[in-house]
């Protein structure tokens, strides 16, 4: 069920208050028809045999508040991750993340964030956030967030609370950031929520999955994870933990679902440490190694091949600066004395001896290896010879400006190595057989996917009722629709909260709806024409119309097509029949205006650019 709100329910046995008005906010359109689990009868008919998981959660709780669970990003998309967990007069909050723009879907917008109206609603509620860890798909939305939500309690790991600080302190809201360094051998209480934590290995060090005990059973959490048992930190994941939550019992599981199309076992960090060092043995020149700035594990491994084959090295890009320097103050990042240099002074360097980390494996236009590849940095220029090694995944969309990047490095005379060719890239997020062994030890009587598309959802789903998860105890959930856990059972809901999502736009914060998207879609790709016409006092056509084309048609080469739409206008614009009282009638003669010049280029081009009328009146 789509609802554009949900009406005023106060409930007090519930602790519910679905009073919400999204306003103006551009809509998901992922609302799924039945209650979204495995249970319905056309995709668990194979599921339906075989032995049950000896879950050791109790089958019936006693009556009291129910617990809702409320996704409000990150389930039916990759990043903008982001969960309330409510139990009468208590929320939590777990991570608040984004996701990136542009691309056709999103053309010009800079960020995706969580639509919180429900959360600002009840922020009286709110017990405290907790941070799983310090990537950007979990804390990047804390500078839009967290302003409106109030001063909040704050907990996570001391890199992620480095990382969240240095993500605050680019719009100068660090010295608000009061936050609580978790201490994973004690628990802690939020409202009626027990919270107990334990080690995940991902891409990044210090992340932290959560048991969580409510009035109605326990949930485990389970964030970004994968298992890795040579860790590049040298902490592995708390099997222990998971085993003893399970024998304890285990209600309900959430869990990362980013990795679920991989057969097998994730491989190890370690493994690309290999790739690193026989590269690195193998280029004669200056070597820039491009990763995200928050991956850390991945800096730690070039830290150790510049160890090994005798090379310094420079930092470019602030994001990577500052994640670095936060790393290697809290001791995450082993660095010798004197290995890293100034930028200004790698020119005084044998090539053989530079190493350069940098910002720029998507082919942001403004990063440094970006600039580097148009000869418009200021501190260094790329040369044949050079050595360009990407480590990194492709965020969708950013795939064609990758590889106008590479191919673009390549006519320099660089030479490239990339994750398609090498093994440069391990992904942080479980394969089959890891969430398998998840399963295995945790033992849930329910189980519902997070952090992925609703294909990947559905294969999590899949794998847990092959391991004897019932198959309607696997809950397909999405964004905004409420989980709740009852005395008998975990429902999904038919309630949503919100279907809805923020668009951040340069310093613009959800001013930016879909006819604005799809107005910029239609003149990325059809263009535009202007239309400028003078009128009268007496609102009669005296001058033009002008037409301008931008990104529609050459003019020049075009005079006898623009001739004809000006005839055109001309000619009809003396029947346009608009009262000229109305108080919407200029609004009304740009409209017809638009029309006339619409339905001309259509029947002479079959093209549909954007038609902007500018009446001016003299």
């Amino acid at each position: 069920r789509r609802d554009e709100s949900i009406p005023q329910n106060n409930d007090s046995s519930t602790g519910r208050n679905n009073s919400y008005s999204p306003g103006n906010r551009n809509s998901r359109g992922t609302a799924m028809l039945n209650k979204g689990n495995l249970g319905h009868a056309t995709v668990s008919a194979s599921f339906n045999t075989g032995p049950l998981i000896a879950t050791n959660s109790a089958p019936v709780f006693p009556e009291g508040n129910i617990v809702r669970l409320i996704p409000l990003g990150g389930t039916n998309e990759v990043g903008m991750n982001m969960t309330a967990i409510e139990c009468g007069e208590d929320i939590v909050l777990i991570d608040s993340g984004l996701t990136f723009g542009g691309g056709e879907r999103f053309p010009g917008v800079d960020y995706i964030i969580p639509d919180t109206a429900y959360i600002e609603q009840n922020r009286h509620k709110i017990r405290g956030l907790i941070y799983t860890h310090g990537h950007l798909d979990h804390i990047g939305a804390a500078p839009y967030i967290l302003p409106k939500l109030g001063p909040i309690p704050i907990f996570s790991m001391p890199l992620t609370l480095a990382l969240l600080k240095n993500r605050l302190q680019e719009f100068e809201l660090a010295d608000k950031l009061v936050a609580k360094i978790i201490n994973l051998e004690q628990p802690l209480s939020l409202g009626v929520f027990n919270f107990q934590f334990f080690r995940l290995n991902h891409s990044i060090p210090d992340v932290v999955g959560l048991s969580i005990d409510t009035p109605m059973g326990r949930i485990v959490y389970a964030t970004d994870w994968k298992f890795d048992n040579t860790p590049i930190d040298g902490h592995l994941s708390d099997y222990g933990k998971l085993a003893e939550l399970g024998d304890q019992g285990v209600r309900l599981l959430l869990t990362d679902s980013l990795g679920v199309l991989k057969p097998g076992y994730q491989i190890s960090e370690r493994e690309i440490g290999r790739t690193i060092s026989r590269i690195f043995g193998e280029c004669e020149g200056r070597i820039i190694f491009t990763t995200f700035a928050s991956s850390i594990s991945r800096a730690q491994l070039v830290i150790d091949a510049c160890v090994k084959h005798n090379r310094k090295l420079a930092l470019i890009g602030r994001s990577m600066i500052n994640n670095f320097k936060a790393c290697f103050e809290l001791g995450y990042l082993k660095v010798p004395q004197g290995m890293i240099v100034e930028m200004k002074d790698i020119s005084k360097l044998p090539d053989n001896q530079v190493c350069i980390l940098a910002t720029g494996s998507q082919g942001e236009q403004l990063a440094g290896l970006t600039r580097m590849s148009r000869d418009e940095h200021d501190q260094i220029r790329l040369q044949g010879g050079d050595a360009v090694i990407f480590s990194s995944t492709t965020i969708p969309g950013n795939e064609d400006s990758i590889q106008a990047l590479i191919a673009q490095l390549s006519r320099k005379g660089v030479t490239v190595f990339s994750p398609k060719e090498f093994q440069l890239h391990v992904s942080g997020h479980a394969c089959q057989e890891d969430l398998k062994l998840l399963f295995a030890l945790t033992r849930p009587d329910y189980l519902q996917p997070i952090h992925g598309n609703h294909y990947m959802l559905k294969k999590v789903g899949e794998l847990g009722a092959g391991m004897g998860i019932p198959a309607d105890h696997c809950l397909i959930g999405e964004n905004g629709r409420i989980v709740e856990l009852r005395s008998k059972e975990v429902a999904l809901t038919e309630d949503v909260i919100t279907e809805s999502y923020l668009l951040v736009d340069g310093n613009g914060v959800g001013a930016v709806s879909e006819m604005v998207l799809e107005e910029r879609r239609q003149m990325s790709t059809q263009g535009s024409v202007i239309v400028v016409l003078l009128v009268n006092k007496q609102k009669k056509l005296v001058g033009g119309p002008e037409l301008i084309s931008r990104g529609f048609v050459y003019m020049k080469t075009s005079v006898d097509l623009f001739d004809q739409i000006r005839d055109e206008i001309r000619a009809k614009f003396g029947g346009i029949k608009i009262d000229p009282e109305s108080d919407t009638y200029w609004t009304e003669m740009r409209q017809q205006v638009r029309n006339i010049a619409k339905e001309c280029i259509m029947q002479k081009t079959e093209k549909e650019p954007m038609i902007i009328p500018v009446i001016v009146q003299v």
